[in-house]
């Protein structure tokens, strides 16, 4: 997490809020980098002296700290250390249960809800944000949340309500700070660039060690949680999680990563490409597969011929990479079986399982069109992470329609088409933006297999969404937001 907050150190520019205050530029970056390194070192410090069982109370709080000045000092950051938190928090809760002793629902997990959720306070000091026009998306999916956090109350568990509350909200206030922060477009988009550029080698990096080796402490983990879908709790027959709690949502990681970094220009962004695309292939998550190649697809239509040359190099690369490393015992077998089942869904047992959930959950739901309740997912169809049996977190629509009814679920439904609308309209010409288009694409086409509007997959969606919106209009871009952000350097560099 060090090496990823330098370099997401590395790439904010000067700060708006510091010109608007002239102070200078030390004073804020050394503030800032103070931030940063207390949430990198202390944690290190407490894994490396057998302590990571303190980082239940330590960690949640210091996230918050560290959050709330880089938030007032420089939102860029503020966003970077969100980003990365969402990355890595699950491991140190893990590092935690494997020395002081497995507890269910570690506090340390709390750490990047609570970081994300405080872009709601600078929001609260003028409530006239919620009442544009502009943010009609964000306004209906929360009162679509609301209507399904009201009628859970009446008959869930209030601990399995508020969890699964802040699953909901904190993605739609994060997009919204996004928006109303729109003057630091080309910093968030050059830090989130970063991030991921960073993310993929170090994340993927661990993902691959974890698919040959498996670490002591992922090997606990992964026995006290009983999750069939993350294989045999063996090296080899495992599927890497790497640094987060599922394979799936790493899969999915990855893929936003590599369609950012195809977008990139520079000799690091291949490696890290490389890296992330093994440990995308080792997770065996045919929704990540698929949605990885429609994201480029999509990329090839859009970019000018120059890209399309380019991506189509790497494209042949990426398959070079696949055929040796199928090459590997053991590997070959795994990943040619995964493979094969895109040519025979039928006679595959995850897909049947799929389609048959599907129909059950939609019989029951014509029964009950109030819906079940926010929290109603977790406390009623909890699959245990059982791959043989599809549960509403395995289905975008499953998830929307039980916790919201077809009332909220309609409403829901309505912000979410809105900020379509707008996105489209929007277009945009900027790499950047094109790389979210395709990511949002991507996550589309997951939307009957993975749950994507909810912790960290909803904070990328309703994120990238929100950049997308606030990107300048065709033709008025600065020349260096459309440059990669490995061409520039910082300007504060400079100061």
């Amino acid at each position: 997490m060090a090496i990823g907050a330098c370099s997401v150190t590395s790439a904010v520019q000067s700060f708006e809020a510091r010109e608007r205050l002239q102070v200078r530029p030390e004073s804020h970056k050394g503030q800032c980098l103070a931030a940063i390194l207390a949430v990198s070192v202390i944690p290190t410090i407490c894994i490396l002296g057998n302590e990571a069982g303190i980082l239940r109370l330590v960690f949640p709080a210091l996230s918050v700290v560290a959050a709330g000045l880089l938030l007032w000092r420089s939102k860029p950051l503020y966003v970077g250390l969100v980003f990365w938190l969402w990355f890595v928090t699950p491991f140190l809760a893990r590092m935690s249960d494997y020395q002081a002793g497995w507890t269910r629902g570690n506090a340390v997990e709390l750490a990047p809800y609570l970081a994300a959720g405080i872009a709601i306070v600078p929001l609260m000091f003028n409530l006239n944000h919620f009442a544009k026009r502009e943010n009609l998306p964000y306004m209906c999916a929360l009162v679509g949340v609301v209507y399904g956090t009201v009628f859970g109350l009446t008959y869930l568990p209030l601990f399995n309500v508020m969890r699964a509350l802040i699953n909901w909200v904190v993605p739609l206030f994060f997009g919204l700070f996004i928006i109303e922060n729109k003057r630091y477009y080309a910093e968030f988009c050059r830090v989130i660039e970063w991030s991921f550029l960073w993310a993929l080698p170090i994340l993927g990096g661990y993902g691959i060690y974890q698919f040959f080796y498996l670490p002591e402490w992922d090997l606990q983990w992964m026995l006290n949680v009983h999750m069939n879908s993350f294989g045999d709790v063996l090296p080899m027959l495992a599927r890497p999680f790497s640094s987060m709690n599922a394979p799936a949502i790493f899969a999915a990681t990855m893929a936003c990563g590599l369609l950012i970094l195809f977008n990139l220009k520079g000799k690091f962004r291949v490696l890290s490409a490389a890296v992330g695309f093994l440990a995308l292939i080792l997770t065996l998550s045919r929704a990540s597969w698929l949605a990885l190649v429609v994201g480029i697809a999509y990329l090839m239509y859009r970019l000018d011929m120059r890209a399309r040359i380019r991506m189509a190099v790497a494209a042949a690369a990426s398959i070079a990479i696949l055929v040796g490393f199928t090459q590997i015992p053991g590997i070959d077998t795994i990943v040619a079986q995964r493979i094969a089942t895109f040519s025979q869904p039928g006679q595959d047992d995850s897909f049947t399982s799929r389609v048959e959930g599907h129909e059950q959950a939609l019989r029951e739901l014509a029964q009950e069109p109030w819906g079940e309740g926010v929290g109603s997912t977790e406390t009623l169809h909890d699959t245990s992470g059982d791959d043989d049996f599809i549960g509403p977190h395995d289905s975008t629509m499953l998830e929307v329609l039980y916790s919201l009814g077809w009332i909220g679920s309609f409403i829901y439904a309505l912000g979410v088409c809105t900020m379509a609308f707008q996105v489209i309209r929007k277009g945009g010409k900027a790499p950047f933006v094109i790389s979210a288009h395709a990511i949002l694409i991507s996550f589309v086409v997951q939307a009957l297999l993975n749950s994507i509007f909810l912790g960290v997959l909803g904070f990328m969606v309703w994120t990238f969404a929100s950049l997308c919106l606030i990107a300048p209009e065709p033709g008025e871009t600065p020349a260096h937001e459309t440059e990669s952000v490995l061409e520039r350097e910082p300007e504060y560099m400079h100061a």
